[in-house]
C-alpha cells in the first residue's frame, strides 16, 4: 500500500511518516495554490501509483485566521485544497482521507440529560470562527467527492515535539515551577498524535482493501 501525506511536518503527519507514509512537501504540492491549473497538474502527477492520500495540511492558526489579510490563504488551504484533492483523487482511483477538527461544532458542548456529552458525528455543525467555518466547508467538498473525513481535537505529541503542543508546554512550565494563567472554560479530549496516526493508517488499510 502506497500512502502519501500532506502536512507531513505537523504532529500527525510526522507520525504517519513513521508508519510508512511518504511525505508531500510544499515543493511537491503547494496547498496555497489550490484552484490553479498548476496545482491540479502537480496533484495528478503525485498521485500516479498511489493508493491512499491523507490530507493533514491545514491552516491551524485559529487566531490568525480571523485576520482579514489571511482570508484568501485560509480559505484556499482549508476549503479549496481539500475539495480539489478529493476530487482529483477520486478521478485517479486514489482513496482520500481528510483530517478535520471539532472546531466545526459550536463553542458550547451538547447537553444530554442535563450533563455535557462528547460530540457525535451526526451533531449539526455550527462553527463559531473562521477556522471552523473553512474546515467545515472543506468537509462538505471532500464528502461530495467521495472522500473520508476524520475529526480530531486537542492533538498533542509530548516528547516527540516538546513545546509544540499544549500538554508539552504545560509540562515544561511545571518543570520550571511556573504557574501559568490559562483559560478554564474549555472542555476537550486530548488526542495523542501517534495514536491518531495509527488509527488513520488502519483506516487507510481498510479503504485500500475496499472497505468503507
Amino acid at each position: 500500500m502506497k500512502v502519501l501525506v500532506t502536512g507531513a511536518t505537523g504532529q500527525v503527519g510526522r507520525e504517519l511518516v513513521s508508519c510508512g507514509a511518504q511525505p508531500v512537501t510544499r515543493a511537491d504540492l503547494d496547498l496555497t495554490a489550490a484552484g490553479t491549473s498548476d496545482f491540479a497538474a502537480a496533484a495528478r502527477d503525485l498521485l500516479a501509483g498511489v493508493d491512499v492520500l491523507v490530507n493533514c495540511g491545514a491552516w491551524t492558526d485559529v487566531d490568525g485566521a480571523e485576520d482579514d489579510t489571511n482570508a484568501v490563504q485560509v480559505e484556499t488551504v482549508n476549503t479549496v485544497a481539500p475539495g480539489e484533492l478529493a476530487d482529483i483523487a477520486a478521478g485517479e482511483g486514489v482513496r482520500f482521507i481528510h483530517v478535520s477538527t471539532d472546531y466545526v461544532f459550536s463553542g458550547a458542548p451538547p447537553v444530554e440529560d442535563g450533563s455535557p456529552r462528547p460530540w457525535r458525528i451526526d451533531d449539526p455543525v455550527a462553527p463559531a470562527n473562521v477556522y471552523g467555518r473553512t474546515k467545515a466547508a472543506g468537509e462538505v467538498d471532500v464528502l461530495a467527492a467521495g472522500g473520508t473525513v476524520v475529526r480530531t481535537s486537542w492533538v498533542w505529541s509530548g516528547p516527540h515535539a516538546p513545546g509544540r503542543d499544549f500538554v508539552a508546554t504545560m509540562a515544561a512550565l511545571a518543570d520550571r515551577g511556573v504557574d501559568p494563567s490559562v483559560v478554564d472554560d474549555q472542555v476537550g479530549r486530548p488526542t495523542y498524535a501517534a495514536d491518531l496516526a495509527a488509527g488513520l493508517w488502519q483506516l487507510a488499510e481498510v479503504l485500500h482493501s475496499g472497505g468503507t
